[in-house]
C-alpha cells in the first residue's frame, strides 16, 4: 500500500500527478488526510476527497509514503502529532518515503534526516533543512528517501517511484503510454 499525505495547501500537481502514475502503473494508493477531515484543499483551492484521515490508517502496512509540497499542506503534516508517530513507525519499518518540493521539510522536522542524507527540494527550502545534504538534482533516491524539486519534475518523480517499486520496464512502458508513444514494429 501507498499513501499520499495531504495537509490543506498542498500542491496539487505533485499529488495528483504522482497519484495517476502510480495507479497507471497498477499500484494500490490511497490519499490520506492529516486534517481531521476527508476533503483537503489544496494551494489553489481544489478540494480532494481523501479516502482516509490518517488515525485510520496508522497500523496499516506500506510500501511507501508520498509528501506533496506546497507550504501550507508541508506545515499542516509537520503540525500533525499523528503524522509525527506514523512517519517515525513507517521509517522504522523501513518503508520508501518519498517526498517533493518542500515536503523534504517534513522529514527534517520529525528527525529522520541523517546528516549524510541526500536530498533535494525546492531552491530556498533546504535553507530551513537542518540535517542532510542538499543536491541539486530533479530526483535524489538515497536508502529510504526519494525526494524532488517542484512541479514540473512530479512526473519524472513519479516514473523514479514506479521504477523503485517494480521495474525499469515497467517505468519504460508506462512512460511510453503517459506520452502517447506506441512501440515501432
Amino acid at each position: 500500500m501507498i499513501s499520499i499525505l495531504l495537509g490543506s495547501g498542498f500542491e496539487e500537481i505533485e499529488a495528483i500527478t504522482v497519484f495517476d502514475i502510480l495507479k497507471r502503473a497498477g499500484a494500490d494508493v490511497l490519499l490520506v488526510s492529516v486534517t481531521g477531515t476527508l476533503e483537503v484543499s489544496s494551494a489553489r483551492n481544489l478540494v480532494l476527497k481523501a479516502d482516509y484521515l490518517i488515525d485510520d490508517i496508522k497500523d496499516k502496512k506500506h510500501q511507501m509514503i508520498v509528501i506533496p509540497g506546497g507550504m501550507g499542506g508541508v506545515r499542516r503534516i509537520i503540525n500533525s502529532p499523528s503524522a509525527k508517530i506514523f512517519l517515525q513507525k513507517i521509517y522504522m519499518d523501513k518503508a520508501k518515503i518519498a517526498a517533493i518540493c518542500a515536503g523534504p521539510l517534513v522529514l527534517d522536522k520529525f528527525g529522520l534526516f541523517s546528516n549524510e542524507t541526500k536530498y533535494t527540494c525546492y531552491p530556498g527550502v533546504e535553507q530551513e533543512i537542518t540535517a542532510g545534504n542538499y543536491i541539486k538534482e530533479d530526483v535524489v533516491v538515497d536508502g529510504q528517501f526519494i525526494t524532488s524539486v517542484a512541479p514540473g519534475t512530479a512526473a519524472e518523480f513519479a516514473f523514479k517511484l514506479v521504477e523503485i517499486l517494480y521495474d525499469k520496464k515497467t517505468t519504460m512502458n508506462l512512460r511510453k503510454s503517459w506520452f502517447g508513444q506506441k512501440d515501432e514494429d
